[in-house]
Parts: C-alpha cells; structure tokens; sequence
C-alpha cells in the first residue's frame, strides 16, 4: 500500500471529521474566551442580539440561562461571543429615563418642580449626578418633559415604578392630564 494512498484517505478523514465538529469547536473556543474575559458573570443579566436572562452557569460549550419570565435557555457560546453583549447588572449604578407629556396649558416650570421633588424625595435615587426634568419636546397640544437621574442597579426596576406611580398621583391630585 501507498503511503501517499494512506496520508490522502487520514486527510480526508481529518477533514471531515473537522467540518464535523466545526460548530462544537466554535463553542468551546467561543467558552475559552467568556472564561478568560469574562464579559458576564453568573447572576447577571445580559441582553444581547438573539438571547437575554439571568446567567445561570456558564460552560465549555453552552451557557445556561433563566429568562425575566422563568423559562430555562441554553445558549451555545459562540452565539454570546460573537455578538455585542449588554450586561444590565455589571455596572453598580443606570440612569433611568421617562418621558411624561403634559399639556401646553400647564404651566411646565410647576409640573417640572413637583416632578423633581418626587424624585429627589426617593432615597434610592443618587444625589450626583443630580436628577433632572427637562422639556424634551413641543407640540401643538403637549410638551414632552423628559426625567432624568440615577439609582443603583439592583433598585432600578422598582424605583422607575415606584416614581412613574407617584407622578401619576402627583399631577392627578393637581388635576393636570398626562397626554
């Protein structure tokens, strides 16, 4: 037998059994570099183009994850690692935005002070950068009063609706309509 005749067929072979195996070796290199870098952590949430959730564990091949709703979701690595990855845990601090729309016959400095007291009135909310309100946008029946400030990741769910739910009530109370 031919040694080139054996070298051809254990190249072929190898070939195959690459193309095989290429999408198992995506994941394990893709999983080599979420160990090494570590773009996410176990306990985050992370959001990225296809997938987001909690992590749940973080393996050679998969990710396990756990969506906002409770469903389980195993995502191949090489799907985290080859796209952007937005981590809504890592950093200790977000800011938070609404947008409330008010009628042009209000007076909006009035509705802009009663907004920043409520929010400025929450303790969970950071002094600095300082919250702000701000008229955002005009039109013919409304002006759009954008609110602005900071609170620590793991309170920013509930303190954006703690404060939408205390605006409401606040310009309820002064009889002023939310467009």
């Amino acid at each position: 037998m031919q040694t080139a005749s054996i070298l051809a067929a254990l190249g072929a072979a190898g070939l195959a059994i690459g193309l095989a195996l290429q999408g198992t070796l995506q994941n394990i290199a893709a999983g080599i570099m979420l160990f090494a870098l570590r773009p996410l952590r176990v306990g985050e949430y992370i959001e990225t183009g296809t997938v987001k959730g909690y992590i749940v564990e973080i393996g050679l091949f998969a990710t396990e994850m756990k969506t906002a709703d409770g469903l389980y979701l195993m995502a191949p690595n090489s799907t985290l690692w080859n796209t952007p990855i937005t981590n809504h845990s890592r950093e200790p601090r977000r800011r938070q935005e609404l947008s409330i729309g008010v009628g042009n016959d209000v007076d909006a400095a009035t509705v802009k002070r009663a907004i920043l007291g409520i929010v400025t009135a929450d303790g969970r909310i950071e002094h600095s950068p300082p919250a702000r309100v701000n008229s955002n946008d005009l039109t013919a029946d409304k002006t759009i009063l954008t609110v602005e400030y900071w609170a620590k990741t793991t309170d920013w769910s509930e303190t954006r609706y703690d404060v939408i739910d205390r605006i409401k009530a606040e310009l309820a109370s002064r009889q002023i309509l939310i467009k």
